[in-house]
């Protein structure tokens, strides 16, 4: 690992990969900023790690509002004087099982305001401030295994899945030659209490479920690395291929005579 952080802002970390982010991070030292929306959970989390001898921060956030996410930014720099690690973990699941024309458009806004533009919020309260600071630092966005795979009665969580990667893909690319590293969490089921008892569609969910703690340690060493996708789940490589061979196939068509002949006439100009 080639960075060795000290401080870290984890959103949704009531619970779930946020919490077991969370619990990584502190086993090894780091101070931890704690976000979330659910206040009583979130700081009865803190309480149960801080008896532990971590060294957490609770802060009760709305990160769908950016005015409350850039006050999580100046407490958060207040607290920690400087930032090593920014985990954009927040999210909600949403409605599943239900195909898109019978999705309410307001639940599908609701997912969309946390999955996606909470992500946004956070990267532009902290990634000018990491960048300011010029010192290694990474940016973790926990997007899904959603974001390429996508199954029936999955719309609202799959398009914000693939919106966050877009954002991710787009923050890399930003802030390439620089010391701030991007990431973007991929994970497929994960057992935690945001899918326990959820009845998805297979197709959209995939064969495997693994533990939000080893989510946590996928996410711990990548950091400092290049490594910009991190998978988990070990059905991933299979999910992949048959999302890319669906691809390959619709690109093996004919070339339109016009397309053609604009292309030869372009290839021949001097």
């Amino acid at each position: 690992m080639h960075l060795h952080p000290r401080t870290a802002v984890v959103t949704g970390a009531a619970s779930g990969i946020g919490l077991a982010l969370t619990d990584r991070f502190t086993r090894s030292g780091v101070k931890v900023i704690m976000a979330d929306i659910q206040g009583d959970a979130l700081h009865r989390r803190a309480r149960e790690l801080a008896e532990r001898g971590a060294d957490v921060h609770a802060e009760t956030v709305d990160l769908t509002d950016p005015d409350a996410v850039a006050a999580l930014a100046e407490t958060a720099y207040a607290t920690l004087g400087e930032i090593d690690v920014v985990c954009n973990n927040a999210g909600v699941v949403g409605p599943v099982g239900m195909p898109l024309w019978s999705v309410p458009l307001e639940r599908m806004r609701e997912v969309f305001e946390v999955n996606h533009w909470a992500h946004i919020h956070v990267a532009r309260a902290f990634v000018p401030r990491l960048l300011e600071c010029g010192r290694p630092a990474h940016l973790v966005h926990t997007a899904s295994m959603s974001a390429f795979a996508v199954g029936s009665g999955s719309a609202a969580y799959a398009a914000s899945k693939h919106a966050d990667l877009a954002v991710a893909r787009s923050l890399r690319a930003d802030l390439a030659g620089t010391p701030v590293r991007v990431s973007v969490l991929c994970p497929g089921r994960v057992d935690t209490p945001m899918v326990q008892g959820l009845a998805a569609p297979r197709d959209a969910t995939g064969d495997t479920t693994v533990a939000a703690g080893l989510v946590a340690e996928t996410v711990w060493d990548a950091l400092g690395s290049d490594r910009f996708y991190l998978f988990t789940n070990a059905d991933a490589p299979t999910r992949l291929r048959d999302q890319f061979d669906d691809v390959q196939r619709h690109l093996i068509s004919p070339v339109h005579p016009t397309q053609e002949t604009l292309w030869n006439a372009l290839e021949q100009t001097p």
